[in-house]
């Protein structure tokens, strides 16, 4: 079932859409405005442009990225102060 969504962008903006077609990823490379022909890339389009390209020809990367994204969860996760409720239940665990 397909989803249609409509998104604005910023006239800075670039989009990278990534999904998944018959087992294989897809990437997607949006700019809000088209260069002009002859005309550099901005910096979000050409890391964008990257990032698809390195997505798309580099397995391990994909694996890395993965990584990098759950060890940061991870160090956030660690860095919570624990709640009021966290620390009723330290209190109430058996020690010993």
């Amino acid at each position: 079932m397909a989803t249609n969504r409509t998104i604005e962008l910023e006239p800075n903006e670039v989009a990278l859409i990534i999904g998944e077609e018959d087992g294989s990823m897809t990437v997607r490379v949006v700019p809000a405005v088209e260069p002009e022909d002859g005309t550099e890339m901005s910096e979000p389009l050409e890391i964008s442009v990257a990032l698809a390209t390195r997505l798309l020809e580099d397995p391990d990367f994909h694996d890395d990225v993965l990584e990098w994204y759950e060890e940061q969860e991870d160090a956030e996760d660690e860095d919570e102060p624990e709640t009021d409720e966290d620390e009723e239940k330290d209190e109430k665990a058996p020690k010993g």
